[in-house]
């Protein structure tokens, strides 16, 4: 007996009344003339020129080792915990709130049994450059630095809790206005330690993205950054800590290692199940 297969799609009408399916694939805007660009990250998002607006199309994709046996398929969670439906949301609600995301388009969830893939359409952000094209660059100023930490104390205040937080998802416009992008797996929840956690991470991103050109980072844009959030010295020597205890510790996140994502602390994706299931005829 053949397993339920089922797809389902979310949009804004008013800026896409008669999307299809058509819409989530690249291949169709290909043969449309319509693809006017790309970016590489987890996978590639590709950019269609919808009218006088660019559109992003993003596959969900998993990442490290188990990526490479399960690259796409996730143990279904129910429709409203599926990562496009939670996104859509999230983009939604925080663009409601007047932060600076992308403009939500639609998703797609397409099930098959018990695992699911799924993909995201949004507005690109134009005339936009990644911080880290930037600061590779050495075209971040001291008003940039602090631009940044405006931005991040921006989302915290609002208890936005972005895991994946990097200088490859903060964006400079050309009007120097900074933007966070990819939502995946972000929540909105109460201040908590994740606050330090976020912003130790944020300064490990910038680091290592230095320590590969052969740099270091210097303290000054660091204190910078943190002028710009405005944190206070107890919340500047917590982060200090947090980093020091990083690098002594011998252990890494176990799981990383074993492939499973908690998503909004409800819902178990076990990307090996995930795999298992899918392999089933």
């Amino acid at each position: 007996m053949p397993r339920l297969a089922e797809a389902f799609l979310l949009f804004d009408r008013s800026a896409s009344p008669g999307l299809t399916d058509d819409h989530f694939e690249p291949d169709w805007w290909q043969r449309q003339s319509a693809i006017v660009g790309s970016a590489q990250g987890r996978g590639t998002v590709f950019f269609a020129q919808m009218g006088v607006r660019v559109w992003a199309l993003r596959r969900y994709l998993r990442g490290g080792w188990m990526g490479r046996i399960n690259r796409e398929r996730y143990l279904w969670p129910g429709l409203s915990n599926s990562r496009p439906w939670r996104e859509w949301h999230l983009l939604a609600e925080l663009r409601e709130r007047g932060l600076p995301v992308p403009r939500p388009i639609a998703a797609r969830v397409q099930r098959r049994g018990l695992v699911y893939r799924g993909d995201l359409i949004t507005e690109r952000i134009e005339s936009s450059t990644p911080l880290c094209q930037l600061i590779r660059a050495g075209r971040v100023t001291a008003e940039d630095w602090r631009g940044v930490g405006a931005l991040l104390a921006r989302f915290h205040r609002h208890g936005v809790r972005h895991d994946d937080i990097n200088v490859s998802n903060v964006l400079r416009d050309e009007r120097g206005v900074f933007h966070l992008i990819d939502f995946d797996k972000a929540q909105i929840v109460p201040a908590g330690a994740w606050l330090v956690a976020n912003l130790a991470r944020f300064r490990r991103s910038i680091e290592k993205l230095l320590h590969r050109a052969g740099r270091d980072f210097d303290p000054a844009d660091w204190e910078t950054l943190m002028d710009g959030y405005g944190a206070d010295a107890a919340l500047r020597d917590h982060i200090q800590k947090s980093l020091e205890r990083r690098r002594n510790g011998w252990w890494r996140p176990a799981l990383a290692c074993a492939g499973c994502d908690l998503a909004l602390g409800v819902t178990a994706d076990f990307g090996i199940f995930a795999t298992l299931v899918a392999l089933v005829p």
